[in-house]
């Protein structure tokens, strides 16, 4: 799994070289989380704040252009069981690389993304019951609008997220799951 994301990257990164265009996006927004857990029912979803900046290559005077981000989200998830609901926020610091294609304002995106995670590993490995992976490889797709005002461009953007590794090495398999709403602005350069 990293090879192929660290090949996507590379040839994603190869095909920004040829840009015409060069944008960049700073956002905010929302995820709305919830974690795959094995063996449990009952994960409701948990609501976190996200925020980043991405860079857009448009890619030969073409509708496609690759969009690498660093972003700073949190998820999680709520357990509720009975009348007792547990809270468990995970932290990260996320590059998603997303091959963007455009139809007029309106586009679509998808790509992998790797996560780092920010929060205390300790106070997780106690909740989950076992080693938690400090890395997260993952998938995202999702689509928006770009709406030009003045010099650039108004976006909003949702996409889910699919997390493809097991962050905990308990009995039970963890795997993040989410949608990010964000509103951004994109400035020419």
């Amino acid at each position: 799994m990293k090879k192929l994301l660290l090949s996507t990257v590379m040839v994603l990164s190869l095909g920004a070289v040829k840009a015409q265009k060069i944008e960049l996006i700073p956002k905010a927004g929302i995820s709305i989380s919830k974690q795959s857990i094995s063996n449990i029912d009952g994960e409701k979803n948990k609501v976190g704040f996200t925020a980043g900046l991405g860079v857009n290559f448009q890619v030969a005077k073409s509708d496609f252009s690759i969009q690498p981000e660093l972003n700073y989200v949190s998820e999680g998830t709520k357990i509720k069981s009975g009348n007792l609901t547990i809270k468990q926020n995970l932290n990260y610091l996320e590059l998603p690389v997303l091959a963007k294609y455009s139809f007029g304002p309106v586009y679509v995106n998808a790509g992998p993304s790797i996560s780092l995670l920010l929060s205390d590993k300790k106070k997780l490995e106690s909740f989950y019951g076992g080693k938690v992976q400090k890395f997260d490889f993952g998938i995202q797709m999702g689509a928006g609008v770009a709406v030009p005002v003045g010099p650039g461009k108004f976006i909003v953007d949702g996409r889910y997220a699919l997390g493809l590794t097991d962050i905990s090495k308990a009995a039970n398999k963890v795997k993040n799951r989410g949608i990010i709403a964000t509103i951004g602005y994109a400035f020419p350069l």
